[in-house]
């Protein structure tokens, strides 16, 4: 329990350490959402963060696109916020914010065996092949790809079927 209330302690306190941190976090995120009033729905949806330093509007975006897009609306983007409260923003930067969550799984790719057409022209190419470790490498493939009806099925992972 004391290193919890130590904690809240650091949180809560008007002039504790965190304060500054706490006050300017919230100043930035005041500066956000006046700022997303001022643009566009499909812009103000991508600024994620904002800050105004000396006339310099930092934005901070959800990915590259976005950052790119942003900066050459520049001068558009002063010219929305130009009857705005606060100081007079003459430079824009736009960065990409790292995410703060992973990025969603994946389902794993389902495995796929190739077709016996597909398998007969790998062991031709393997038996006409001069060099003898590509041939057993398109041997291992043919018979690795075998199919649930075939003998010794073992599927392979990142076939295409359309190429089959």
């Amino acid at each position: 329990m004391g290193s919890q209330e130590h904690l809240h302690k650091l949180l809560a306190a008007r002039n504790g350490p965190l304060a500054a941190l706490l006050h300017a976090s919230q100043q930035h995120a005041a500066l956000a959402a006046q700022i997303k009033r001022c643009l566009p729905p499909e812009v103000a949806a991508v600024v994620h963060s904002a800050v105004l330093n000396h006339g310099c509007l930092s934005l901070g975006v959800s990915n590259s696109a976005w950052a790119s897009r942003l900066r050459f609306m520049a001068p558009q983007i002063r010219a929305w916020l130009a009857g705005w409260p606060h100081d007079e923003v003459t430079a824009i930067e736009v960065h990409v914010l790292v995410a703060t969550q992973p990025a969603p799984a994946t389902a794993a790719d389902t495995p796929r065996s190739i077709s016996a057409s597909t398998r007969a022209h790998l062991e031709a190419v393997a038996q006409t092949s001069t060099d003898p470790r590509l041939a057993a490498a398109l041997r291992a493939l043919a018979h690795s790809g075998r199919g649930p009806g075939d003998d010794n099925a073992r599927p392979l992972p990142d076939s295409d079927p359309a190429s089959d």
